[in-house]
């Protein structure tokens, strides 16, 4: 049996074995009365097995200390993503490591404070949330590209993303008189006796 253990900066050894999470999620998604709900693009049922796995894994507040274990259990939380069709949301993964939203977007400013258990990261702390919440813009996208309102609104609202209304073309040759038709096209434009225009087309040089 192959050794899943990570071990924090201290050398304590964290169990979260791609194994135990995915174990904890069949748990979860058995006792549903639908399973197929856990693949609702709404999400409501997939934050639930996300706390789900929170609340029986309990990761202790020493994998805050390793910037290489966070991005672990990142890897491993965005394998559930893709495989119950959800987008990965950077709240969401707070949920799954028990910390607070200001706490993780304050590492991704780059904000030190004394007594952060974090300072020490610096730049690759916030460059590796960065890649994050790159990968949580690329699901945005994707959602608002296949027509969901729900994706449109987040690209407005989190990414400042602007519809652009469809240039009209206009048809210039719409707003031209006969005369001025006819003169561009060398049409030497004719008057019968009865004041009805007639047009004769010049001839050809062969």
């Amino acid at each position: 049996m192959n050794d899943n253990t990570i071990k924090d900066s201290k050398g304590n050894s964290i169990d979260v074995y791609d194994n135990d999470v995915y174990a904890l999620a069949d748990s979860y998604i058995d006792t549903l009365r639908d399973k197929d709900i856990i693949y609702n693009n709404t999400g409501y049922c997939f934050t639930g097995l996300i706390k789900y796995i929170n609340r029986n894994i309990k990761f202790p507040r020493s994998i805050l200390e390793d910037i290489n274990i966070l991005n672990n259990i990142w890897e491993i939380y965005v394998e559930l993503v893709y495989k119950y069709n959800q987008k990965p949301i950077i709240e969401e993964y707070c949920l799954l490591i028990g910390i607070s939203r200001e706490t993780l977007y304050s590492w991704l400013r780059g904000d030190t404070r004394t007594g952060d258990i974090c300072s020490k990261f610096g730049t690759s702390r916030s460059d590796t949330i960065k890649k994050w919440a790159e990968e949580c813009k690329i699901g945005r996208y994707k959602s608002a590209a296949s027509g969901n309102v729900g994706g449109i609104f987040l690209c407005k609202a989190v990414d400042g993303m602007v519809e652009t209304a469809p240039v009209q073309i206009v048809n210039q040759e719409q707003h031209k008189s006969i005369e001025q038709i006819a003169q561009e096209h060398g049409i030497k434009s004719l008057t019968t006796t009865d004041n009805t225009d007639i047009v004769e087309i010049p001839k050809a040089d062969f």
